[in-house]
């Protein structure tokens, strides 16, 4: 048995390839374990930027699971925009038919709204402001994508301590299609109850909008309010009745339109309940917050406003600019066209192993040209398995835990492949992309300005948790 364990961790320890960017990230610490893997922080060497490294683990183990992280690192890469998560690169694996882990590069986040939340009960109005603004800016360009989250929660939420904020986790989310199927389209849905919109809870419709994104932002910010779960139901039926103790039974002709006739019966059946003002709800909140919140949370998904019209809503009025709020193009049903046919293990492999070459544009020109059948290229992976094997290994030992370096160095980059790599190419982006929102801390380190937010400075900014509490950042749950 001993045995056995030495030489799975030589196996891990050992290197297969030395080339390439090997030296370009250097492993600093495990900042996050889950189900999927591990994460790393890094530094990227050629531009001094901190990142996060996450390691999945035996990615083609399970069909389902590959098939949600390619959902993933293909809507990440088409959706570029300051209040969504980067993925910077995606690391070469050794071989186009040999590889089982992936190492996605993201950019470093110092944790999530969730421990944000935990950590501060003396969040200013101001706070509340632009918190609810960034989240609703990320939902207009997805949903101009026609992409629906479906996940989200304060854990999916990263952030900062200058205030800013990023959406991440797009392993449920879906573009929508006008032809999709819509039995094919939502028999997966398993978002987090808390945060599920009603019509999610009873199956009220044939087919669902992005309303359900709307309403999941709603109880976000109501939580930012509080500084807990607006409604933590303990089942289905529970949740639904806790959304009726505040927003009282829905209109007789919103019951109409439910679809799941269970549903509609229990609704049908359910004792009058009359709204709860949201002012008492909400005592120390901005009225214009509540008014906003109230439209957020309408049980019919109708009466929700899409994600632009919340960001034209008065209470943003000092805050909003069209200019900073750009939409995105639809995207291509070509990228989804995976979604409509049964794929095997090695059929995920290739779509997989195409997406992690948008990362090293010149490399899958000559993938391309060369069709796939012989073609080589440089990995970094070996030298990071090492470290990461390393980190794992001795993550529980007192004190810090330092990685070991290179031995030796890469061989030049003409001895493995004749042309020449440009390491800091990335990926085109729409042309909406050059809307970038500029976010930039102030010259005392800690309040985010925009030219239009001059009127009321943000304050202080909210602690941001150290230590463990990055533990669940960029995890898959």
């Amino acid at each position: 048995m001993q045995k056995t364990q030495e030489k799975k961790n030589m196996k891990e320890m050992e290197f297969f390839t030395e080339y390439g960017d090997a030296n370009r990230y250097r492993i600093l610490e495990v900042i996050g374990k889950g189900s999927y893997g591990v994460v790393c922080a890094a530094i990227d060497t050629q531009t001094g930027e901190k990142v996060a490294i996450k390691k999945i683990n035996d990615v083609f183990e399970h069909v389902s699971d590959a098939l949600r992280i390619l959902r993933e690192v293909k809507l990440l890469r088409l959706l570029r925009h300051p209040d969504i998560v980067e993925i910077k690169s995606i690391m070469l694996p050794p071989s186009k038919r040999e590889f089982k882990d992936i190492y996605v590069v993201f950019e470093l986040m110092e944790s999530d709204l969730h421990q944000v939340i935990k950590a501060n009960d003396d969040l200013t109005r101001e706070h509340h402001q632009f918190f609810l603004y960034q989240m609703l800016r990320a939902l207009k360009y997805m949903h101009t994508a026609n992409v629906y989250h479906r996940d989200l929660k304060p854990k999916n939420i990263l952030a900062n301590a200058n205030c800013k904020l990023k959406v991440c986790d797009f392993g449920l989310a879906r573009v929508s299609f006008n032809d999709t199927p819509t039995t094919v389209f939502w028999t997966d849905y398993v978002a987090t109850r808390w945060y599920r919109a009603p019509e999610l809870c009873g199956s009220f419709c044939s087919k669902y909008t992005p309303a359900i994104d709307i309403w999941s932002i709603g109880c976000i910010f109501a939580e930012v309010l509080t500084g807990k779960p607006l409604f933590p139901g303990k089942s289905v039926v529970h949740q639904l009745d806790l959304i009726t103790d505040l927003l009282g039974t829905p209109k007789s002709e919103t019951i109409a339109g439910v679809r799941n006739e269970k549903a509609r019966k229990y609704l049908n059946e359910m004792r009058k309940k009359n709204l709860v003002p949201f002012s008492q709800k909400f005592p120390n909140a901005d009225p214009l917050a509540l008014r906003l919140l109230q439209r957020l949370l309408a049980f019919d998904p109708k009466d929700r406003p899409t994600a632009a019209e919340a960001l034209a809503d008065p209470y943003f009025k000092c805050l909003a600019k069209v200019e900073r709020e750009p939409s995105c193009q639809p995207i291509s049903k070509m990228e989804f066209e995976f979604e409509r046919r049964r794929l095997t293990k090695d059929d995920i492999r290739e779509l997989i192993y195409r997406e992690i070459l948008e990362y090293h544009p010149q490399l899958l020109k000559d993938y391309m040209n060369s069709e796939g059948s012989s073609f080589l290229y440089p990995s970094a992976i070996g030298h990071l398995r090492k470290q990461f094997a390393y980190l794992e290994e001795n993550s529980g030992k007192s004190g810090p835990v330092i990685p070991p370096d290179r031995k030796h160095a890469s061989l030049p980059r003409s001895a493995v492949h004749s042309s020449a790599v440009n390491s800091n190419a990335q990926p085109s982006l729409n042309a909406s992309d050059s809307r970038r929102v500029s976010i930039e801390p102030s010259r005392n380190g800690v309040v985010p300005s925009t030219s239009a937010y001059s009127t009321k400075p943000l304050g202080p900014p909210p602690r941001v948790p150290s230590g463990n509490s990055r533990i669940i950042i960029y995890e898959c749950n």
